[in-house]
Parts: structure tokens; C-alpha cells; sequence
């Protein structure tokens, strides 16, 4: 199953200078000149740098390098080879390092949240902190798992509707399994109430949920949530399983009445 190695402390940071100092993250280098009021912070590429133990995993396994947040270009280097780039301060982004690793590791992320025609937004009223500023960790899983390598996405897509009175969850997921039933592995989901209990459960990994009497999601009146799980199975053997939280509501804008939440229309 899923495991996690939280690679947060004992970082080297080179400023724009070339003097280093040891942190932990989250960090900006703009911590200070980012926010004094004279719009005049360093924008540039500055180097973290990390060592680290190989994490025990099996055969059967492999690791992900992920990533939270980097803002705002990143270039990802472990033990002097290339695993990989991005361009994005705002979402997450991974590399399958199973075949880099060493006993010993040597981790370096070059930042740059310099201005670029890459990375939107090109201008606002905020500062771009350059930095790692969200979780950087080690993922350990099956060979066979739900999707990983599509943008920094979970393998996992939920939408919810009503219908008739009747919560719709439409679940989708994907894995890196070319064909399931070849290989004798099922998806299956569920879907869990706020309270814990099993609401509905279903097999495949394109199925609609059908929720008698559901509590729909109000917003800050009730933000009342389902928790969606996927387990992917082989032989009866769950090998991996994701989640994540789902609201079952309707939403609808009307150009002469304004926008609706569960058919109730809320004006200016």
C-alpha cells in the first residue's frame, strides 16, 4: 500500500548571492524583500539542495518524487541526472525515481520565479514568491497503480449531479494497467458518508453512484461532504487506493437571474 516520506528539513539554500544556509520548508527567499512595500524583490533562480537515505520499498514497488509547490520553474536533479522539469508555482508535479536512487541520495531543485512567458499569471497584485513553499515527500507504491504520471493528478475524477431526487456521482479513474481484465484486477469504489457509513459501492473505472435522499451540499450553510474511495485490486488483493471528498449539489447561472445552488437563486 501507499506510504509517505516526508522530505521537509535539513535543506542547503543558495541565494542569488551564492551564500548558503541550511533551512527547512516550506521556504521563500522573499520572505523579507517580498513584502517591504518597494516592489523591487529578487526575481531569479536560487538552489535547494538535499541528502537523503534510499526509503526501504520492495520489488513490487516503486517511488515517486513529488512535489506540492515550487514556485515558479523548476528543474529537478537527484544524484546528477535529470528527473525532471515544470513550469507551474501552483500545482503538483512528480517523477518516478525508482531507477536513480542510491543507498545515499543527493537531491538539487533549481527555482526560478523569474518573469517568463511560461507561467501564468504574468502580472497581478500579489508578490511571486520564488521558493518551495508546499510538501516535498518521497511516494511509495505498487507497480501497478492509479494514474500518477498525468500532470500532478490523482488518477481519480469525481462530478456530482442531481437528478429526479437523486444524488448522481459520476466516478472516473485511471491507472497505469493497459487492460485490467487481462491482468485480473478490478477497480472498486465507494462512497462514504459524512457520518462513516457506506452509502454505495460499485465495480469498474468509469461508474455512476445513484444516492437516495442526499444531503446536498449548501456551502457555508451546510458544507456537507461525501468521501469518495477507489481501491484497485488484484486477485482480491487491494494493491493500492485513493480519496478524496465530494459535495453532491447543483449549480446553474441564469443570465437574467443570477446564479442557483440547489435551485435556489442567490441575487447580487
Amino acid at each position: 500500500m501507499r506510504r509517505v516520506v516526508k522530505l521537509m528539513e535539513d535543506w542547503m539554500f543558495t541565494n542569488q548571492a551564492g551564500k548558503r544556509h541550511p533551512v527547512d520548508l516550506p521556504h521563500t527567499w522573499n520572505a523579507a524583500d517580498g513584502q517591504d512595500g518597494g516592489n523591487d524583490y529578487y526575481r531569479g533562480t536560487c538552489v535547494y539542495e538535499k541528502k537523503f537515505q534510499v526509503p526501504e520499498f520492495q520489488d513490487e514497488e516503486c517511488v515517486y518524487l513529488q512535489f506540492h509547490g515550487v514556485n515558479a520553474s523548476a528543474r529537478v536533479i537527484l544524484n546528477e541526472e535529470e528527473v525532471g522539469t515544470h513550469d507551474n508555482g501552483y500545482s503538483t508535479f512528480r517523477a518516478d525515481v525508482t531507477k536513480v536512487l542510491r543507498t545515499e541520495n543527493v537531491l538539487r531543485v533549481e527555482v526560478d520565479n523569474s518573469v517568463n512567458e511560461r507561467v501564468y499569471p504574468q502580472k497581478a497584485d500579489f508578490t511571486f514568491y520564488g521558493g518551495i513553499y508546499r510538501d516535498v515527500e518521497l511516494l511509495i507504491v505498487s507497480r501497478e497503480h492509479f494514474d500518477l504520471d498525468y500532470y500532478g493528478g490523482p488518477g481519480l475524477q469525481v462530478t456530482t449531479d442531481v437528478q429526479d431526487k437523486k444524488g448522481i456521482v459520476h466516478v472516473k479513474t485511471y491507472t497505469n494497467v493497459k487492460n485490467l481484465a487481462e491482468k485480473k484486477m478490478q477497480v472498486m469504489v465507494k462512497l462514504i458518508d459524512a457520518e462513516g457509513n457506506l452509502v454505495k459501492a460499485a465495480e469498474g473505472y468509469d461508474t455512476i453512484l445513484e444516492v437516495e435522499n442526499a444531503h446536498l451540499w449548501n456551502g457555508i450553510k451546510d458544507p456537507y461532504l461525501y468521501t469518495l474511495q477507489a481501491g484497485l485490486f488484484r486477485e482480491g488483493e487491494l494493491i493500492d487506493t485513493i480519496a478524496c471528498k465530494c459535495g453532491i449539489r447543483t449549480i446553474h447561472v441564469d443570465p437574467d437571474k443570477g446564479f442557483f445552488l440547489n435551485g435556489k437563486g442567490y441575487v447580487g
